[in-house]
């Protein structure tokens, strides 16, 4: 199993890095081997926002102008961009996508699944796209450790892992190689297994 605490950088909150540490260790206990590794992946912020702003907007285009209105605001701005873009942009942003599916079938050859954070920040209030600090900003800036995975199209999980001293909850994201739902699957459940969460609520 690889393990990724920051995958390529991202700045991880240290309360959630410590949960993550823990969860990483738990899978060790259980006998697997786990090797601190990153599969290096560019950036693909740009190029996520093409695919899945254009996406919704495409999703959304038979809604009448009075269902319009009742859907979230943020989602309503990501339609709004994403029909802005072209076929150009679009192809750009498949080619990395292409790209970056290749780089992480060669990583998966290696490791059977990878271990990141699931967020880098601790939870925070119910009913906003973004903590405070990032108002304003769209949830993909503090999403970097799950977009990549819809690029590359690979199954992954969020497995509850521990709380921060607030007694906020801490994500663990599983990912495996393309097609490997049930072994993500198994391997959450093997966690969830060695270390319960459900008796203790947020």
């Amino acid at each position: 199993i690889a393990y990724s605490p920051t995958l390529g950088g991202l700045d991880v909150d240290p309360e959630v890095a410590r949960a993550v540490a823990g969860a990483v260790a738990v899978f060790e206990s259980l006998g697997a081997r786990v090797e601190e590794a990153d599969p290096g992946l560019p950036g693909s912020l740009d190029e996520f926002h093409v695919l899945w702003y254009s996406g919704a907007a495409k999703a959304t285009e038979k809604l009448t102008e009075r269902q319009r209105d009742l859907l979230d605001p943020g989602l309503r701005g990501i339609i709004e961009e994403g029909l802005t873009y072209s076929a150009q942009d679009y192809l750009t942003a498949m080619a990395l996508r292409m790209e970056m599916g290749a780089r992480m079938g060669r990583f998966h050859a290696a490791y059977d699944l990878l271990l990141t954070p699931a967020t880098p920040i601790a939870a925070f209030e119910a009913g906003l796209e973004s903590p405070p600090h990032l108002a304003g900003e769209r949830w993909t800036s503090w999403a970097g450790f799950s977009y990549p995975f819809n690029m590359t199209q690979q199954p992954a999980a969020s497995v509850p892992c521990g709380f921060t001293g607030a007694g906020l909850p801490v994500g663990l994201q599983v990912v495996g190689p393309r097609h490997s739902d049930a072994r993500v699957l198994a391997a959450c459940r093997a966690f969830e297994l060695a270390r319960p969460w459900a008796v203790r609520r947020p």
